[in-house]
């Protein structure tokens, strides 16, 4: 229906009665006991109507209606009777453009009339003091009171008024009005620039819950186990063992290996393995550790000769096997050593290094040696270390009974920080999705925890109250997180988990993409900043209703990177699927979107994961049949239904409308028994169970079931050329405002030569479209050339040139090939009309069809207008290029024998003419 907006300027023009043009200005006369309102205008070209307090004058001129809106804000409002005006652009096409001036208050009165001799409309407002004298006794009782002079002369107090000014939201600018887009104010979901949450990237997962972190006891690759135990010197070195020793230890503090390595193995061989064994091995494991830490130590290959005899690299020799060397010895000194200073280095060393590895089993078991040995010797810093890598090391192998079980215990108890426990009672809770349980006992412990919260139970409670739904809970809680814990690795779930409940809670889409936006950017984890990606192109292709430019080009971050596609999980993979297909979807690329929807592996996922892709296979699969339908192709869309009307249209809730557009479709390929059986299918549908989710696709019909059935039988009807049944038909119905009866009632008339009842019918229904019922591009297409064709039929040449006039120039601006030809028939008719008249316009019939001739050079009706153009030529003064033309058409094999017959005609008229002359 946009060509009817584009046709106020001709719907003007249908209740005009004269071609007058105005300066639309107007007049404003304050006196004593009345306010006067002088409005120069046609007088159809405004409406004044009083209801109550409000006075509301209409226009179907839309520049009249700017220009006299920019005059009406230019006035001093007067307070005495107006409160405040607004203005308001039409809810539909083709319906008046209104200002509301709401009165003071029910006392103000109306009176307007026309003054033929001064061509203005005169308002007066004045005060009914019958109204005031019965108001009630409280509304005299306000502060300030105004007095007001009535006609009669006499003085009444009212209530005075604050001032009120245009509505901000109308103000005009530069005396033009900026009106409200209709059709962001008739419902209240079309305010809204984006989608909700369910159109984008709605898949949402649990994320894992967080283990309190443990800090690493030192760093492997600057350090070795000497940073954490110190080999101190021997005392009594005139023993000839302890000499020797020292001598060791001396190369060892020089880091002379190779020397320090002769020595001990001297000494060895000299004194044999006695209470310094372990110190000694010690010692050697240090050394191969450093000098794999500080020496770039090349990697040597062994190899072997294949069955063929060719020779095949073995397995890289390199620090990691130095390292595991010195791992071993490191090993055999724990379980050997009486020392438990330099037990407890070694194992704090091979702990870090297990860590390090993953290996959480082998930390798990060192870290209980530690526990144990650290126990014996009351060493409660190492209880508490040995403690936490216990922990962590069974919460990264889910044991969460032997969690319990050891916080359970009292040594425990007595040295780890209430805090720690209760984070891992966090981890545990959430880990089960117990997230009540972890909400409740937050709630029950907050205060004692004071300021500094520990991260595990801030993340896993802040997750807790995310899966419950509480996301502004969830979303205080991550903020916190982010203020004392920013540097940690979970901070990038953190930041996309804020994005994603501000997305959930509707908050304004530029907030949420600024959010998605700092996820990506700020995410070490490359699992989550891709998710943030995916969210982010779902926000802003997906559920933007209107997209530009430079929203199509975000569609590049679904690519992601390559770092990024090796850490596609199932979830992302999902989510990346469907975000991809509401793209297509979003942009109307309805085809590509079904293509790319057929690839998908689909039945591999969970049923509601399936139904929400079938869902939006339903709503492409309609998208393509209505643009084929609303573009005439009829038998696209029929394929198309037959084709997936199984495989997605019946997996959800079946939709009216589509089955109705598919009943209509076999009605115009007169494939009438399709239609019954689709029809009866339509009859059989629920219509309790409509479809409300997913809605990509604005459907151009909105009415019930039995409205789809009577509108069919409509259509069924005239296809059939049954114009008397379906006149018949239409009368039964008349009353029924679901249908498109003015559309029918007008085709008939015009197929039954009731010229005049189409032309009718045609301009309300120009003038007052159905919304909920809106005609195709076929069908529009059909009105307007009916219509035209009525018009031609039944109106004086005047008012019909004038109506085509207003119609061929926005039909000029069109784009459209079915436009372009109606525009050339309208163009013809508007000829045919100035050549009926009793006093032919000769200039402006060879000025017409002069530009006929230039735009239509293969037009059916050529030899027509060629002829019409001769003669307007000869008319005007030019008899030779007149004459020239004629006897062109004469020669012409392809000129059609009546219009020869009025060539001769016409050079027989002339030749005499001049002979008389």
């Amino acid at each position: 229906m946009k060509l009817c907006f584009k046709l106020l300027t001709f719907f003007s023009l249908l209740i005009a009665n004269t071609t007058a043009v105005f300066s639309q200005s107007i007049e404003q006369n304050g006196q004593a006991s009345f306010l006067r309102w002088k409005i120069n205008s046609a007088k159809s070209q405004i409406k004044v109507s009083k209801d109550r307090n409000k006075v509301t004058i209409q226009s179907l001129d839309p520049d009249f209606f700017e220009s006299f809106a920019g005059n009406i804000s230019k006035l001093k409002r007067d307070a005495r009777y107006h409160k405040n005006f607004k203005f308001n652009k039409p809810d539909t096409p083709g319906a008046p453009y209104k200002l509301d001036i709401t009165l003071n208050d029910s006392s103000i009165e109306l009176f307007s009339f026309y003054k033929n001799d001064e061509k203005a409309y005169m308002l007066d407002f004045w005060v009914n003091q019958d109204v005031v004298a019965t108001r009630k006794a409280s509304l005299a009782a306000t502060p300030k009171l105004a007095k007001l002079e009535s006609s009669s002369g006499k003085k009444k107090t009212v209530k005075k008024k604050r001032s009120a000014k245009v509505s901000k939201v109308f103000a005009p600018a530069n005396n033009k009005i900026n009106y409200i887009d209709p059709n962001a104010t008739s419902k209240k979901k079309d305010t809204k620039k984006f989608r909700d949450f369910r159109y984008g990237s709605s898949f949402i997962w649990n994320y894992d819950a967080l283990i309190p972190p443990l800090k690493d006891d030192i760093s492997l690759k600057e350090k070795a186990p000497d940073y954490l135990y110190e080999i101190k010197d021997r005392e009594l070195l005139e023993d000839k063992k302890e000499s020797h020793m020292q001598l060791s230890i001396n190369f060892y503090r020089k880091e002379q290996w190779g020397l320090m390595t002769k020595s001990i193995k001297l000494y060895d061989e000299k004194y044999g393995r006695d209470k310094y064994r372990d110190l000694n091995e010690f010692m050697k494991a240090v050394s191969m550790i450093k000098n794999a830490i500080k020496t770039k130590v090349k990697p040597t290959y062994t190899s072997k000769i294949d069955e063929n005899g060719d020779i095949v690299a073995g397995k890289e020799f390199s620090q990691a096997g130095i390292f595991a060397a010195a791992r071993n010895i490191l090993t055999n000194v724990v379980e050997s050593t009486q020392n438990y200073e330099l037990a407890k280095a070694t194992l704090r060393y091979l702990i870090q290094y297990s860590r390090n590895e993953d290996d959480y089993i082998q930390a798990l078991n060192l870290a209980k040696n530690l526990y144990v040995k650290a126990s014996e010797d009351f060493d409660d810093e190492m209880i508490i270390f040995s403690s936490r890598v216990i922990l962590n090391s069974l919460a990264h192998l889910k044991q969460l009974d032997k969690i319990k079980q050891f916080l359970e215990n009292k040594a425990v108890i007595r040295v780890l920080p209430g805090q720690e426990g209760a984070a891992y009672i966090s981890f545990i809770n959430l880990f089960n999705d117990n997230t009540k349980q972890v909400i409740s006992n937050f709630m029950a412990n907050q205060k004692s925890y004071g300021r500094s919260i520990h991260p595990a139970i801030l993340f896993n409670t802040a997750e807790a109250f995310f899966r419950e739904g509480s996301y502004k809970k969830s979303v205080k809680l991550f903020d916190e997180f982010l203020a004392q814990y920013s540097s940690m690795p979970s901070s990038s779930e953190v930041r996309s988990r804020i994005a994603v409940a501000y997305d959930l809670l509707d908050e304004d889409p530029k907030k949420v993409l600024r959010l998605y936006k700092d996820a990506i950017n700020k995410s070490p984890n490359l699992k989550v900043r891709y998710e943030s990606k995916i969210r982010y192109v779902g926000l802003r292709v997906a559920r933007k209703k209107k997209l530009d430019e430079r929203d199509i080009e975000t569609i590049v971050f679904l690519e992601g990177s390559d770092a990024e596609k090796r850490n596609i999980g199932p979830n992302l993979k999902k989510l990346l699927w469907l975000t991809r297909l509401r793209t297509f979807i979003s942009q109307g690329k309805y085809e590509d979107a079904l293509a790319y929807l057929a690839s998908l592996p689909i039945e591999n996922l969970r049923r509601v994961e399936q139904r929400t892709f079938n869902a939006d296979g339903a709503e492409i699969v309609l998208g393509v049949i209505q643009n084929s339908y609303s573009k005439g192709d009829y038998a696209k869309a029929v394929k198309f239904w037959e084709i997936y009307k199984d495989k997605y249209s019946d997996k959800v809730a079946q939709n009216p409308y589509l089955n109705f557009v598919v009943s209509d479709s076999f009605i115009k390929l007169g494939l009438l028994k399709s239609y019954k059986r689709a029809v009866s299918e339509l009859k059989t549908l629920n219509p309790k169970m409509k479809r409300r989710y997913p809605l990509w696709v604005d459907p151009l019909k909105n009415i019930s079931i039995e409205d789809y059935v009577t509108e069919l039988n409509l259509s069924a009807l005239l296809k059939e050329h049954k114009y008397k049944e379906l006149e018949q038909f239409l009368e039964r119905n008349k009353k029924n405002k679901n249908i498109n009866y003015k559309f029918y009632k007008g085709l008939v008339s015009y197929k039954l030569k009731n010229y005049t009842d189409s032309v009718t019918s045609f301009e309300s229904l120009l003038v007052t479209p159905n919304i909920n019922n809106v005609l195709t591009t076929t069908q529009n297409n059909q009105m307007l050339e009916a219509y035209l064709e009525s018009l031609y039929e039944s109106v004086e040449g005047k008012r019909f040139r004038r109506n085509v006039s207003a119609l061929t120039n926005d039909m000029r601006r069109s784009t459209s090939k079915e436009h372009r030809a109606l525009l050339e028939r309208a163009e013809y008719l508007y000829i045919e009309s100035l050549f009926s008249e009793s006093q032919v316009n000769t200039k402006l019939l060879e000025t017409k069809s002069k530009e006929f001739l230039a735009e239509n050079k293969k037009s059916s009706v050529l030899k027509r207008v060629q002829f019409l153009n001769a003669y307007a030529t000869i008319r005007n003064g030019n008899e030779e290029d007149g004459k020239k033309s004629l006897n062109e058409l004469l020669e012409d094999k392809e000129t059609p024998e009546y219009l020869k017959g009025l060539v001769r005609s016409e050079l027989t008229t002339l030749e005499l003419m001049n002979k008389t002359i």
